[in-house]
Parts: C-alpha cells; structure tokens; sequence
C-alpha cells in the first residue's frame, strides 16, 4: 500500500511540473531559471533577474535595495526584462509590479 501511494505521489510531482511548464508558455514568459539563460545575460541583467527570483514579484525601488542600485536604472533593467520575454509587468496603483 505504501509503495501504491509513493507511486501516485511521484506522478503527482510528475503532473505538477508539467502543468508550471506549460502555464511558463501560456503565460508567455522564457525561464529565467536556466543556468545557461543566465550566464547569456550581461552583469547587470543578472543581478536584477537573480533578485527579481528571490522576491518573485516586485516594484523596482524592492529591487533595487536588494542589488544596492538605484530605483531609476532598475526600472530600465526591469523594462529590458520585460521586453526580452522573461518578465511580466502588472501595473497597480501607483506603481509597476514586475513577476
């Protein structure tokens, strides 16, 4: 019984990481994940995508006190991201979420 429910529990993670794959497309994003994808990237696109993981979605003055730079360089960082494919910007109120 225990290895019927191991069995189901690994095709479960199996479905799962399908499912992440195919919402990554959906939602029109390259990974950012790859090792490779980010070595591509120069210095400073690294250093804002690298944050931009650790904090999942952000506005670019929460970016820039990770990476020590200023709001106004990260907003560009942030924008050539977007562009680039790897990033999603959702605009709220009064600022510009990036995910």
């Amino acid at each position: 019984m225990f290895e019927l429910l191991k069995e189901i529990r690994n095709i479960l993670l199996k479905i799962d990481e399908r499912l992440k794959k195919i919402e990554r497309l959906i939602d029109g994003r390259k990974e950012i994940l790859d090792p490779l994808t980010l070595l591509e990237m120069s210095d400073n696109l690294r250093a804002t995508a690298m944050a931009i993981l650790e904090l999942k979605e952000a506005t670019a003055e929460d970016v820039a006190r990770i990476t020590g730079r200023g709001r106004a360089i990260e907003s560009h960082y942030l924008n050539t991201l977007v562009r680039m494919g790897f990033l999603k910007k959702r605009i709220g109120r009064m600022v510009v979420y990036y995910r």
